[in-house]
């Protein structure tokens, strides 16, 4: 069959084209002055003799479009399968476009349509009680019919409850005078509002949503105007057709299934009779009315003009199509406020076909070729399937990269990223030495700081405690329960795994102290807890840590007294100092030295003596053996060291006072000069060689004064820093064969804790003649730990020396001074001292530790403290047991009995 073409035609498809091409969102009709969708008019094409097929062929040439034009057409045939339905026409429209033939782009629902055409098919039965609406049924039976597959089984499986539970709450409503809800089906909320709120039938007529429904109904429907009725379903079908191009939900979320929708909805009414022309009108009087748009646009074929129009508009020539378009929408806002019974009408007239159009000129030859070419406009990126999700997902990762990229840091760096969010855990990632470290603090598993085996475990039993220790409270709430911040390096690199053990041993001497006070026997002794914090490697984050995470968490929590450890004098341990002192926090630091500590905070005590004490100790052995020269070795070129310079500063100053020379001397650049200390055959013997510098350097030091020597007898005295006992308690660092035969003199701050040697990592007691209790007590929870540890650690991470750590009594007797404040302060009914009478009390007490005498009386830096010079016979030799070549300052009590001479304790 050729297709129908005449003069004229190109220019009626181009004005299909232009109804059917919907709108952008933000285009705008220079006609209406309007942007977005526009008014649709009703194309009339009125038939002249012989033009027969153009709709057929146009129905082709939509169904040919790529992508699908929802489009139908529909004939007196197709309403006449129908005949039951109010507008057979309509319905059978409804039918057609539900078809889901015109795949994403289908209409599939027809909500307030449906329901309003099940009503009228509803023949209610008579009320059996009072409160009884059949409708009601009537309105669920039509809800659980439109639910399919899971949903429509979840509705019928919670259908008896939830009507169970609507009725009694519809009860309870009237009971109290409350009508709310009363008309209201689950699932029907959209409809009920719509239907109460359009204008036809007069819903103010009605008490409620069901009285409305019921006059809907078959039995009901005589009773109503029959064209208000009419044009209620007209209005559901048109209102039905919006809500699927509608392009925003609830006024702003956009709806990107209808800015999918880039063409109207044509409607290709052939053949139209008398039931055809009546929809038309209802069409025309229900959009001027409502004064709403939808996208239905109708494109008619009849032999005649409607005989409701009187006079009935003359139809234009399809050659002027748009022009006749363009008067149309100039004419349409005078005519539709008029209410005009043509104000959508647009009639063109439909030519005969010309046989075989080699008469026609220019593009009416080939106008179904042009239409065939033209395709509907493609939707927008965002609105395409697939691209709002993938917008949606490369979102998602773009704002999941900087979490990702967090957490993906925080494993790295061991450190706690959804823990941390809970209490007692708080940590942050920070770039230390070109390494990112976890700093922070803990209380809890949830969070352990570094790698190292023997370190980790130490933390572990600490949490351990404090889960004994919460737990006893709870059963006693009398017993006082305070909590300590343990704060140190716990993060370190590969170059100072030394640090990392005696970390360890400072946590170790805390756990045995909680072990003695988290006893349930113990009826009214205090309960410690210990909170740990990290400072970073050498304390690099000390002072954010302090600011930023340790004062907010003391000032939230009045149980903690103090923060103990602060592990070395840097720069940044003293700015915590200082920030914590600020905000009336005490600090005792357990190994700090450094000269002038106290003057950054009121609240600061130090636990052992200062570099003054240090250097006398040094400048009294130096006379004692006779040395005849003292050189001082440290590093000037590696940076400041806070403890370094003020050590060899007061080194000097003491030191000048005496007959004995010294020296300074950075000893990387005097290597050359180390090295041959045995080849000039010069006897140096009589010769101090004070090493004044860290740990991880000692080993260095020692590999290049030994260097180049055959025999030891002429290389000088080797006396190093308190902080060498580091190196010393560290098995790897001096199981080297280069030291082998080496024999070392160091400062010890905990001497009386390292001389009790043997018989005190078994448990004995008496091993320090005059010795307190508090000994005894040290060394029977130091045997039961030290056999735990020995069995749950590595070769290589257990502690092998024959003695206990200094820094393991150090700790111990720190956690037992705030016990023993606690203890005499007595607060009732199992409060905390609050940690200003604390620090008073510090200096108004005298403390027997397992190191020694502890008394702040005088000074708040315990200069009054013993510091002894020990001696290791051979580095190498782990089993060999220091022994105290000079000791000063107090012991156990003031008349202690001491080695004349060197003041050292005597041994049991």
């Amino acid at each position: 069959m050729s297709d129908p073409v005449f003069p004229g035609v190109d220019a009626l498809l181009t004005l299909v084209r232009v109804l059917v091409r919907r709108p952008r969102l933000w285009e705008r009709d220079e006609d209406l002055e309007k942007r977005g969708d526009l008014p649709l008019p009703l194309v009339c094409l009125i038939r002249e003799p012989g033009a027969d097929g153009f709709l057929p062929r146009l129905d082709r040439a939509f169904a040919a479009k790529v992508p699908k034009v929802p489009h139908v057409l529909v004939t007196p045939e197709d309403a006449a399968k129908h005949p039951d339905a109010v507008l057979p026409l309509l319905h059978a429209l409804q039918v057609k476009l539900r078809g889901g033939q015109f795949g994403r782009n289908s209409v599939k629902r027809f909500d307030h349509y449906e329901l309003a055409h099940h009503l009228t098919r509803v023949e209610l039965a008579p009320k059996q009680v009072k409160f009884e609406r059949p409708v009601e049924a009537a309105l669920r039976a039509w809800g659980r019919h439109r639910m399919s597959g899971e949903v429509g089984e979840l509705a019928d499986k919670a259908g008896e409850r939830a009507q169970f539970l609507m009725a009694l709450t519809k009860f309870a409503g009237r009971f109290i005078g409350l009508y709310w809800g009363r008309d209201r089906v689950p699932g029907l909320g959209r409809e009920r509002r719509w239907f109460m709120r359009q204008p036809y039938m007069v819903p103010r007529h009605s008490q409620d949503f069901f009285d409305f429904a019921e006059r809907l109904t078959k039995d009901r429907r005589d009773s109503e105007n029959p064209d208000q009725f009419r044009k209620l379903l007209v209005h559901a079908f048109l209102e039905d057709l919006r809500v699927a191009y509608r392009r925003t939900r609830a006024g702003f979320i956009p709806h990107r299934k209808a800015h999918r929708r880039t063409t109207y909805v044509p409607v290709l009414l052939d053949d139209v009779d008398p039931a055809g022309w009546e929809l038309l009108r209802l069409v025309n009087e229900v959009r001027n009315e409502t004064g709403e748009l939808d996208p239905l646009l109708f494109v008619t074929a009849s032999g005649e003009e409607p005989t409701q129009l009187v006079p009935p508009s003359a139809p234009i020539t399809p050659n002027v199509a748009e022009e006749a378009f363009s008067a149309w929408k100039d004419r349409l806002p005078r005519r539709r406020q008029l209410l005009a019974p043509d104000a959508r009408y647009l009639f063109v007239s439909l030519p005969a076909a010309v046989p075989d159009g080699a008469s026609l000129r220019g593009r009416d030859r080939h106008a179904w070729e042009i239409e065939a070419r033209e395709s509907p406009r493609r939707p927008a990126w965002p609105a395409r399937r697939g691209v709002g999700e993938l917008i949606v997902v490369l979102a998602v990762l773009a704002a999941a990269t900087m979490p990702a990229q967090s957490l993906w840091t925080h494993w790295r760096a061991g450190c706690a990223f959804f823990g941390a969010v809970t209490r007692g855990i708080a940590t942050e990632v920070t770039r230390i030495d070109g390494a990112d470290q976890c700093v922070g603090y803990s209380d809890g598993a949830g969070q352990v700081f570094g790698r190292n085996e023997r370190l980790r475990l130490a933390q572990e039993n600490v949490f351990a405690q404090n889960e004994i220790a919460a737990r006893l409270h709870g059963q006693s709430p009398e017993r006082p329960y305070f909590s300590l911040v343990y704060f140190a390096g716990l993060t370190f690199n590969q170059s100072v795994p030394a640090a990392e053990h005696s970390v360890a041993e400072e946590l170790e001497g805390l756990l045995i102290r909680q072990r003695q006070l988290n006893k349930e026997a113990l009826k009214n002794g205090p309960l410690l807890r210990i909170v740990v914090a990290n400072g970073g490697s050498k304390m690099a984050a000390a002072h954010a840590v302090a600011r930023d995470l340790l004062v907010p968490l003391i000032e939230a929590d009045p149980r903690i007294l103090g923060v103990v450890g602060l592990d070395r004098s840097v720069e940044q341990t003293e700015l915590a100092i200082k920030e914590l002192g600020d905000h009336g926090v005490t600090t005792v630091g357990t190994t700090l030295t450094k000269v002038g500590l106290d003057e950054n905070s009121p609240l600061y005590f130090q636990l052992v003596p200062d570099n003054t004490q240090q250097a006398n100790l040094i400048g009294d052995y130096a006379t004692r053996v006779g040395a005849t020269k003292v050189t001082i070795y440290h590093r000037a070129g590696s940076g400041p060291d806070a403890y370094v310079d003020s050590l060899v500063e007061v080194m000097q100053a003491r030191l000048k006072a005496d007959p004995v020379g010294v020296v300074s001397k950075d000893w990387e650049e005097a290597a050359g000069e180390l090295s041959a200390a045995c080849v000039d055959q010069v006897d140096r013997h009589d010769e101090i060689a004070f090493y004044a510098g860290r740990e991880d350097e000692f080993g260095g030091f020692l590999e290049a004064l030994r260097n180049n020597c055959a025999g030891l007898d002429r290389l000088p005295r080797v006396v190093a820093s308190d902080a060498v006992s580091r190196f010393v308690a560290h098995t790897p660092d001096r199981n080297r064969d280069e030291f082998n035969g080496v024999p070392l003199f160091y400062v010890g701050m905990g001497g009386l804790v390292v001389l009790a040697g043997r018989n005190c990592v078994a448990g004995k007691s008496g091993t320090v003649v005059g010795g307190s209790s508090a000994l005894d007590s040290f060394c029977a929870g130091y045997r039961v730990l030290r056999d735990e540890i020995t069995g749950s650690l590595s070769a290589d991470e257990r502690p092998v020396a024959p003695w206990p750590g200094e820094r393991v009594g150090g700790l111990y007797d720190t956690a037992g001074l705030f016990a023993g404040a606690v203890q005499e302060l007595r607060p009732q009914g199992g409060t905390t001292p609050h940690r200003a009478a604390v620090a008073q009390r510090f200096r108004e007490m005298d403390y027997q530790g397992a190191t020694g005498l502890i008394t702040f009386k005088q000074d708040r830096i315990a200069n009054t403290r013993n510091l002894a010079i020990l001696k290791l016979a051979d580095i190498h030799d782990l089993q060999g047991i220091p022994v105290c070549e000079l000791m000063t300052g107090l012991l156990y009590s003031r008349g202690q009995e001491r080695h004349p001479g060197t003041g050292c304790p005597k041994l049991g």
